[in-house]
């Protein structure tokens, strides 16, 4: 969401030296970047010093983002051919995660000569979780790894043949069983990705669900007349199954607004498959003004993920909006009616399209589950998350610090 407040008004009990390294575009408007490029906000406000190593490229202009951000970009050298802004795997990004590598350990060496070390590397993604363990084992910096989901869940879905569906699966599952444990230290943001990567490492693994930095209602903010249709923000990749939300929406005739920052030829197959070019309209995303209004405008939000492993932020932006919520179940996170989410079987297109109708048709039931979704909202605020996180960097620190003293440390974070 839009930076309008930053940081705790207590002062953190210590400042930390962060080494970010999140291996995607930035910025952008997918989920995980804004929640990255809002952690790294909300620390720099606290007074830690934030660097952050990414790819680079990004959306918009990146070197105007670079010069205002309140923490410092340290940029990747460029790699030919690799200026999307999509995720998911493709043939260059393995060169882009070896040149984070060196962008990480340029950016440590530069604040060690400088006489301001970093104290702990903060690592995003699995490529990033990679790059940070490599630049820690080398550097002798501790390694927190920031799950936002498992490969086992999130890696078939870019593929549409079984085969290699289920070959992405497989090697998805044995990232989940060796990347994580790499790391010192690893934040889950579902209690889904917690629970296997506990049983499957044994490091600390704590969960953590992600904030956004607005929590108020939105109803006012726009000009936008509260109209009976639905909106879905976001972008259309397979994990996030609009293929549910579509087949809900020919079912249903509903209209819906599709906030994207996705270009024609990742949205426009949808429509035609479904047969919707009169039902949707889809909205270039812009920034989060833009998306503000629509949400203030909606009488109810999509949720069709099934993936239970990362916490999609749109939720959490739906909650903050006031907007009643239609999720299936892996996308709702636990949540439910009295937090404002109608939630229903996981890819239950029938289901979905029953309570979509509901809430568009039932202004009361809509207002009572909206009411609902902003009480919820204030769960998600950065004052609350944020000192969660500087917990984290207390506990990293303290246990490497002892880890030094003693001459090693077991991996479950003890003394061995």
């Amino acid at each position: 969401m839009k930076t309008k407040s930053t940081g705790a008004q207590d002062a953190p009990a210590r400042q930390f030296a962060v080494l970010m390294m999140a291996a995607c575009p930035f910025p952008s408007a997918q989920g995980t970047q804004v929640y990255v490029g809002q952690m790294a906000s909300w620390l720099a406000h606290r007074g830690h010093r934030i660097s952050l190593v990414t790819y680079h490229h990004g959306a918009g202009d990146t070197r105007a983002f670079d010069a205002a951000a309140p923490y410092q970009m340290c940029r990747a050298m460029a790699v030919p051919g690799l200026n999307s802004l999509a995720s998911g795997p493709s043939w260059e990004k393995p060169l882009a995660d070896a040149l984070l590598v060196l962008r990480g350990l340029e950016a440590v060496a530069n604040a060690r000569r400088a006489g301001h070390p970093y104290d702990l590397i903060h690592a995003h993604n699995y490529e990033g979780a990679l790059a940070g363990v490599l630049v820690g084992r080398l550097t002798g910096l501790p390694v927190l790894y920031h799950a936002h989901n498992l490969m086992g869940d999130e890696l078939p879905t870019y593929f549409q043949d079984p085969q290699k569906r289920a070959l992405a699966g497989w090697f998805g599952r044995t990232l989940d069983r060796v990347v994580p444990g790499l790391a010192d230290r690893c934040l889950a943001v579902s209690r889904h990705a917690q629970a296997r990567l506990a049983s499957l490492h044994r490091i600390p693994v704590r969960y953590h669900p992600p904030a956004v930095e607005e929590i108020e209602p939105l109803r006012t903010f726009s000009n936008h007349k509260k109209g009976r249709w639905a909106i879905y923000t976001g972008n259309l990749d397979g994990y996030q199954s609009p293929e549910v939300m579509f087949a809900a929406l020919v079912r249903s005739k509903a209209r819906c607004v599709v906030v994207t920052a996705d270009q024609p030829e990742r949205w426009q197959p949808w429509l035609e498959r479904y047969g919707l070019g009169q039902q949707v309209q889809v909205v270039p995303h812009g920034d989060f003004d833009h998306v503000r209004g629509w949400l203030a405008g909606a009488a109810v939000a999509l949720l069709p993920r099934r993936v239970a492993s990362g916490f999609p932020i749109k939720l959490i932006n739906y909650l903050a909006a006031g907007c009643p919520v239609v999720a299936c179940r892996g996308g709702a996170q636990g949540l439910g009616r009295a937090d404002g989410v109608w939630t229903v079987p996981d890819g239950d297109e029938a289901a979905f399209a029953q309570a979509l109708e509901a809430l568009l048709h039932n202004g009361a039931l809509s207002d009572e589950l909206g009411t609902a979704a902003q009480r919820a909202a204030q769960n998600f605020g950065w004052p609350t998350r944020g000192a969660a996180i500087e917990a984290e960097y207390a506990a990293l620190v303290a246990a490497h610090g002892r880890a030094k003293e003693s001459g090693g440390k077991g991996h479950d974070g003890t003394i061995g």
